[in-house]
């Protein structure tokens, strides 16, 4: 029993051998037939009526019911510490994959949307197959501190400007931003350039400082993707390989000794590949 414990180990949690990529393949495509699913999915806040679903979603739903419950009781059985799983990120994803598959048959309307909405949590179930993913999260957790003190700047600029549109706006019969409120409204939605028009400034002064909105918004969208872009390139050359002397897990990728205490690193898999 133990042995083929450790032969499912293999195939369920690595992907380095050809069962693994097969058995990832699997879980990979049921996971976007299940989205596909729900892509015909009825108003969330009311059960279907049965005519209202096509009657090869029930099969597919039924059948992806049964591989992610396969997989989740695969995971739990073959991880080295199963709570530890269970309470993990990834653990409570394909938790919520099978228990909300079960939409209970009540009239509350508010219940019924959580359980729907706790169906389509099942797409995270695909950032296990993407790396890049894991690398984009360590990204923006690393840059996390300077985008909030950018968008704080952001939120500032766009209260004093809303406010200036409200005071230059004022004196016109026909201005439509009669409160501070409608003055920042405006502004963000012009700043991110969508523009609505509900709101639009009657005056030449207003559309000269719409102007200058509608310029700054390209700066401040550039802004944050180039933090984010500087980190993703950062974290994309380090390497966790821990230092035996010191415990320094932060590397460069291609560096063979460690850039704290200078002692020999254990090899990459990139490096025991080549």
């Amino acid at each position: 029993m133990e042995h083929l414990r450790q032969r499912l180990r293999r195939v369920v949690l690595d992907s380095d051998t050809r069962a693994g990529r097969i058995y990832n393949l699997l879980i990979f495509g049921t996971i976007l037939l299940s989205v596909a699913g729900l892509m015909v999915e009825p108003h969330p806040m009311r059960l279907p009526v049965e005519a209202e679903i096509p009657a090869w979603v029930n099969t597919l739903e039924q059948g992806c019911l049964l591989v992610f419950m396969a997989d989740f009781l695969l995971h739990l059985w073959v991880s080295p510490k199963p709570f530890t799983y269970l309470r993990s990120f990834y653990g409570l994803i394909d938790f919520s994959a099978v228990v909300f598959f079960f939409v209970p048959q009540i009239s509350s309307g508010l219940i019924l949307w959580v359980f729907k909405f706790g169906r389509v949590l099942r797409v995270f179930k695909l950032l296990r197959f993407l790396d890049e993913a894991q690398l984009l999260v360590r990204a923006l957790r690393a840059s996390a501190r300077r985008i909030g003190v950018f968008l704080f700047f952001v939120v500032m600029a766009q209260v004093v400007l809303g406010y200036l549109m409200v005071v230059i706006e004022s004196g016109h019969p026909q201005t439509q931003f009669q409160t501070v409120g409608h003055g920042v409204y405006w502004a963000i939605v012009t700043m991110t350039t969508v523009g609505y028009g509900d709101f639009v400034p009657q005056t030449l002064l207003g559309r000269l400082l719409a102007a200058v909105v509608m310029l700054l918004g390209f700066g401040i969208i550039a802004i944050p993707t180039g933090i984010v872009t500087v980190e993703t390139m950062q974290q994309a050359r380090q390497d966790n390989r821990p230092c035996v002397q010191c415990g320094c897990s932060d590397h460069r990728r291609e560096a063979m000794h460690c850039d704290r205490c200078g002692a020999p690193l254990p090899l990459s898999r990139q490096l025991e590949g080549s």
